[in-house]
């Protein structure tokens, strides 16, 4: 029985010593560095920096296929809107994965290393392609908000956190950019109504003179031209220029602009998102490579309540990968319960009994000990291939057990009592399990261990299968005929029980009749 119970203790510690589930992302043909520079830096300055990155990637990367740099990335879909001088991005383009030196995560933490060398540039490694939907970043903090400048304010205080202390998070930023200069109008609005203005004329007049209003239209030739009327550039490039603005009051009377209002220069933000009717920051990161995503979170957790003060009109949760797996994790586990479920409903209407198939299930959890004996051993970590994986076993590990129990039953039909038949089950049955599973195991090895374009992706898969099987099927030839034996004769002696209760009563019923 104590042995029995250490099995399932090291089952379940198993799991825990392999760490947490990532997405793998296969072997990529390219590498796309992002960037951007300060905003409104000049277009020769961000080629010069590009001419640089250039030469290094030259210089130390090696067997990729070409580079093209693009210098002034353009707006959505790159036709709309104006071109950014300040932002750049550079393909690698890799070759196919037989001639290939240097992988893309090689490359990645070759030019990692010079990202410092340009202090006043944003860095971030593209994945290529559109999301559909999230970010593509491995960690993505989402800070929510009603007042931007909150929102926005604590998205920077996160991103320097986890850029000074948790190294395992790579090139942290904050998607908001606050860069932009503008001048905001502060209207003093007792003084605007004791002068007979309200706010919506105060608008409107700014407006006519700033960025002109349509005062009627001009027809020629069957076509029609607005008439802007608006001051000329010269009187209103300047910042004293909006005390040359006067508005109307109700008595016809001009009151200049500066009687009752006063003017910031200030920068603003260069786009604003919202979602579920809220404002949103993202600070993305990306992972290190052979960094576990659950550790770099909580890093990134308890940092964050070390060092920001909570606020109830700010929100802060995790998305990208972390958020998914979550689901994906929970998905997984209800997927594997009904699958081990429907495997119980089988084997428990060809045996016609509820206990044989009950000791059959003792087989699943034994898979963990192979699955994470091998995934250490390997440095290999849990993904969502690896989930797969599990599922499948789970139908597949069961079938020694199924042969021993149901061949113990039938010597059991032909008289022998419980032990010797576990003993003469387990001794006739070793030769087809052992050719079965090594089978098996034989054809998942070139599959667990070869490395090829794509292999990060089915390896999981592999591995999973093999080390779960193999060691399933040691622990199932000593395993399965103990509590084989133990449940069944603990159900004999309970029967027997029952048996000698019922003679006990019926000889009292006799007894008494007589």
């Amino acid at each position: 029985v104590l042995s029995i119970a250490g099995i399932f203790v090291l089952s379940i510690v198993s799991v825990f010593l392999v760490g947490f589930i990532f997405t793998p992302k296969a072997d990529g043909d390219s590498v796309i560095i992002e960037y951007e520079l300060p905003i409104g830096t000049k277009l020769e300055v961000t080629k010069d920096i590009t001419k640089q990155l250039e030469m290094i990637i030259q210089k130390e990367i090696r067997g990729y296929k070409n580079i093209t740099s693009i210098v002034g990335v353009k707006g959505f879909m790159g036709f709309l809107g104006s071109s950014e001088t300040h932002k750049a991005e550079i393909l690698i383009t890799l070759p196919e994965f037989s001639k290939r030196i240097d992988t893309d995560s090689v490359i990645r933490e070759k030019l990692r290393k010079h990202f410092n060398d340009f202090p006043s540039v944003i860095f971030n490694f593209s994945s290529g392609g559109m999301s559909m939907g999230g970010s593509s970043s491995p960690i993505d903090l989402i800070i929510k908000s009603n007042d931007m400048d909150k929102a926005f304010h604590t998205a920077e205080k996160i991103r320097d956190i986890i850029k000074s202390n948790v190294p395992e998070a790579t090139e942290p930023a904050v998607d908001m950019k606050s860069g932009l200069p503008q001048v905001e109008i502060f209207i003093d609005r007792d003084k605007a109504y004791s002068l007979g203005l309200n706010v919506y004329t105060i608008g409107t007049e700014v407006q006519a003179n700033i960025d002109g209003v349509t005062a009627s239209k001009f027809k020629e030739g069957g076509k029609e031209y607005d008439i802007l009327v608006i001051l000329q550039e010269k009187d209103r490039d300047k910042l004293p220029d909006l005390d040359k603005i006067f508005v109307l009051n109700t008595t016809g009377e001009r009151i200049p602009l500066s009687n009752f209002a006063h003017y910031e220069k200030t920068f603003g933000p260069t786009n604003i998102k919202r979602e579920d009717q809220m404002r949103t920051v993202h600070v993305t990161a990306g992972l290190l490579k052979g960094a576990k995503l659950d550790k770099v979170i909580s890093d990134i957790n308890k940092q964050i309540d070390k060092k920001i003060a909570k606020d109830d009109e700010v929100l802060i949760y995790f998305g990208g990968d972390f958020a998914d797996l979550m689901k994906l994790g929970l998905n997984t586990l209800i997927i594997l319960l009904i699958s081990v479920f429907l495997v119980f409903g089988v084997m428990a209407s060809q045996f016609e009994s509820f206990l044989d198939p009950f000791i059959i299930l003792f087989t699943i959890p034994l898979m963990f000990i192979g699955v994470a004996f091998i995934y250490i051993v390997t440095f290999e970590t849990f993904s969502i291939f690896t989930a797969v994986g599990l599922v499948v076993l789970s139908g597949i590990v069961v079938n020694n057990g199924i042969v021993l129990v149901d061949y113990t039953n039938l010597l059991r039909k032909r008289g022998m009592n419980i032990k010797d038949a576990c003993v003469e089950a387990g001794g006739n049955r070793l030769r087809p399990i052992l050719m079965t599973t090594l089978t098996t195991i034989l054809g998942l090895i070139p599959m667990a261990f070869s490395k090829g374009e794509g292999s990060s992706l089915s390896q999981p898969i592999a591995k999973t299968l093999l080390g779960g099987l193999a060691f399933s099927t040691i622990f199932t030839l000593f395993l399965i005929p103990v509590l084989y034996s133990v449940f069944n004769e603990f159900s004999e002696k309970r029967k027997l029980k029952k048996a000698l209760k019922r003679e006990r009563r019926l000889r009292l019923a006799q007894q008494e009749e007589i």
